[in-house]
């Protein structure tokens, strides 16, 4: 139908056969692919752009302009889409605290979307109605074993003492959280004299690389909402460590952190049924908590169940405690107006720890006392079973961990509690 196309200088052009037509085919194949794909790269470049677009304005109005949104979103590995987290979706307006702005990341698990946590920043202040520590809070420290395992409960704790940011008086932190605390020079909004700001991300318990990003962002909210609560502070910075907080559980030794006061008691004490592991933190002279967890090893154990009475070893299940329900002490010291704000588990509701009272709630003995002129609160948590182990060992426990922590804070007034 057609004549064939000549060249400019004259001459069919030749016939290049079958396989050159097919490899040019195949290019030609190639080339719209090349323009498809490169289409989608590109579309699916501007869908990333505007996620990052949606999430970057989703977090900075949900906290309130508190936050950087890009480095919220750099947590955990980075991601892309952020939505409102947490059963009922909150943000913070600044009208009343507690508030907080809780964030969750969305994930592609085979073409469907989970959401998994991804940032929460909570703001609380001193003094409140409801108390902000309860004593035995943490529950058991321990993890229980399952039945018919082998192992030592008592080497690791799930439940670790928090840590001070540098000598405390920034703030403290946990495994998956940092705390940063704003002592206001004059009562501001709603007589707030201090006010609490705690950034959590669950990847921070994994990645270690991400608490000094957290505590960046702690310290940064917190000079933004005292600002907005008009709490006139003055913020320490940040230490330059943050090392991971205490979860092994090791010998008792010679110690200086916050386990010291046990150290030095056992030099003097009978060490028949006392704890001998020990776990503690280092010690920030302004810190506004300050704990230490005691556990006895299931070696330990085994010698002490045959030196109890016949009728206390009736009481007491050797494998119960070797497995499910070992025997610890914890003891937790809080400064200041945190000191006003301590409660114990009651049968309903909390039963409120009284600044400048002592005495026994349940698992939780308290003591108090006033550190430059302003009150702290001692509890000490021993589980039920234990407490029947111990004895008289108990009050000797207690006043050994209550003296030297006064001793050694330069407090006055020391208040312990009566024999049982």
């Amino acid at each position: 139908m057609f004549e064939p196309l000549e060249p400019s200088s004259g001459g069919v052009l030749p016939d290049r056969g079958r396989w050159r037509n097919a490899v040019n085919l195949l290019l030609c194949i190639a080339g719209v692919g090349g323009v498809v794909f490169g289409g989608w790269a590109l579309y699916d470049s501007y869908e990333t752009h505007q996620d990052r677009k949606a999430s970057r304005a989703l977090i900075t109005q949900a906290c309130a302009g508190l936050v950087d949104a890009e480095t919220v979103m750099s947590l955990d590995g980075g991601t892309d889409r952020v939505v409102l987290g947490g059963e009922e979706p909150r943000t913070i307006d600044f009208d009343t605290i507690p508030d907080n702005c809780v964030l969750s990341r969305l994930e592609d698990r085979k073409g469907r979307d989970v959401r998994l946590s991804q940032f929460t920043l909570a703001l609380k202040g001193l003094p409140q109605a409801r108390a902000l520590h309860t004593a035995d809070d943490s529950g058991d420290p321990f993890a229980t074993m399952r039945p018919g395992s082998q192992g030592d409960m008592t080497a690791r704790t799930r439940l670790p003492d928090r840590m001070p940011l540098g000598d405390g008086r920034l703030g403290d932190y946990g495994p998956d959280d940092v705390t940063v605390v704003a002592r206001c020079e004059q009562p501001a909004k709603a007589g707030t004299t201090t006010l609490i700001v705690t950034a959590t991300s669950p990847s921070t318990r994994h990645e270690a690389g991400d608490r000094p990003v957290l505590a960046r962002l702690a310290r940064h909210a917190a000079e933004g909402a005292a600002a907005k609560f008009g709490c006139r502070t003055q913020l320490p910075e940040l230490p330059e460590q943050l090392p991971a907080p205490v979860a092994d559980l090791g010998p008792v030794g010679d110690r200086s952190d916050s386990c010291g006061w046990y150290a030095a008691h056992l030099r003097t004490a009978d060490r028949v049924r006392l704890p001998d592991r020990a776990a503690g933190v280092p010690l920030g002279g302004a810190a506004r908590e300050e704990g230490c967890l005691l556990a006895v090893g299931p070696e330990a154990t085994k010698r002490l169940f045959p030196t109890l009475s016949e009728e206390e070893r009736a009481h007491v299940n050797l494998d119960a405690v070797l497995r499910v329900a070992p025997w610890w002490v914890r003891t937790r010291s809080y400064f200041g107006d945190d000191a006003a704000a301590v409660a114990a588990p009651g049968r309903r509701s909390p039963d409120p720890v009284i600044p400048g009272k002592a005495g026994r709630l349940g698992d939780v003995l308290y003591g108090s006392m006033t550190c430059q002129e302003r009150p702290a609160t001692l509890t000490m948590t021993v589980p039920y079973d234990y407490r029947s182990v111990l004895g008289p060992r108990l009050d000797e426990l207690f006043k050994a961990y209550a003296t030297d922590t006064a001793q050694r804070r330069g407090c006055t007034g020391l208040v312990l509690p009566g024999p049982e």
